[in-house]
């Protein structure tokens, strides 16, 4: 019975200095290693080319200075100006022609 006492005794210290291992790391410590953050800037995922094409500015101010009174002048020239033939239901029921670019 005391040869287990004794073996005890002896593995007592030796468990309790392996279960404490490395210490660890504190965030207080300023030679801590930190790990380097990578750059992405957030314009990265935006659209480009979201313009079909570039309009004359000085084309599209002359076009809209028509409207000299507006909203009111924009109704009247709608009135004035015959819609677009509407799509007849077979056109409108035609599949779409299929992609040539592939994903």
């Amino acid at each position: 019975m005391t040869f287990r006492i004794l073996f005890c005794m002896l593995l007592l210290p030796l468990g309790s200095a392996h279960a404490q291992g490395t210490p660890a790391l504190q965030p207080g410590d300023p030679a801590a290693p930190v790990p380097a953050v990578p750059y992405r800037s957030v314009f990265a995922d935006l659209p480009t080319g979201v313009e079909a094409g570039r309009e004359d500015w000085k084309k599209a101010n002359a076009e809209v200075g028509r409207f000299t009174r507006g909203h009111v002048d924009i109704l009247k020239w709608e009135q004035q100006t015959p819609p677009a033939s509407p799509a007849t239901p077979a056109e409108a029921a035609k599949p779409a022609a299929p992609s040539s670019q592939t994903r």
